[in-house]
């Protein structure tokens, strides 16, 4: 059986349990479960999806079992093809205030929509990290498919791949000076904590976090 295929499998189920599950205890889950269907399967085209979903059921029942949380992260997909920096802010913000418990990317969009010095500047203000959000997309497949997708704007076609989606009338941050992307982010911030809050995921505010520190 070609591992490659079920590379993108492995990378979700780390992704999504890694926070709960070491990589040996998802590795032993996966490699039985493959040589269980690669056992009986006579055609191989949905043999990634299928042992997809039972590995990752029997990863989470494990780790009930075992007294820890087995429920995966959720992945949510933010996207902003006026402006990807505001969508980087919210990806970031939401990983950030959750402790990292959802798995917040970017949907791609071009080169030149990707930066914006002042809401980059008021990131790193807020020790707000940028990298690791991206989102590939050439992994466009049920495997790697958003929980949710946040579009940043009320007009966006809902296109991308996802389980659901909301849209958000978010103001551009085009002309803005530096005091307007700091309120900006704030009510950008409040968004995202009422998302977590409706996905039932505890969060702390970035404003808790700098009097703790």
């Amino acid at each position: 059986m070609n591992e490659n295929i079920f590379r993108p499998v492995r990378h979700d189920l780390y992704t999504r349990f890694g926070h709960r599950a070491d990589s040996a205890l998802i590795d032993e889950i996966l490699e039985h479960v493959i040589s269980e269907h690669a056992a009986t399967a006579r055609i191989s085209d949905f043999m990634p999806l299928l042992v997809h979903r039972e590995a990752a059921e029997r990863i989470e029942a494990h780790l009930w079992s075992h007294g820890r949380i087995g429920t995966p992260r959720k992945r949510i997909l933010f996207a902003s093809r006026t402006n990807a920096a505001r969508a980087i802010l919210a990806a970031a913000t939401a990983r950030r205030i959750s402790d990292n418990a959802v798995v917040a990317t970017v949907a791609d969009t071009h080169p030149e929509n990707r930066s914006d010095s002042l809401i980059e500047w008021v990131m790193d203000e807020r020790g707000l990290r940028a990298d690791s959000v991206s989102y590939d997309s050439d992994r466009r497949r049920t495997v790697s498919a958003a929980d949710l997708v946040v579009y940043l704007d009320s007009e966006e076609t809902p296109d991308l791949p996802g389980r659901s989606f909301l849209r958000w009338d978010v103001p551009q941050t085009d002309g803005m000076n530096a005091e307007q992307i700091r309120t900006f982010a704030d009510d950008l911030e409040a968004r995202v904590a009422g998302l977590l809050t409706d996905l039932d995921i505890p969060f702390v505010p970035l404003s808790a976090q700098r009097l703790a520190a």
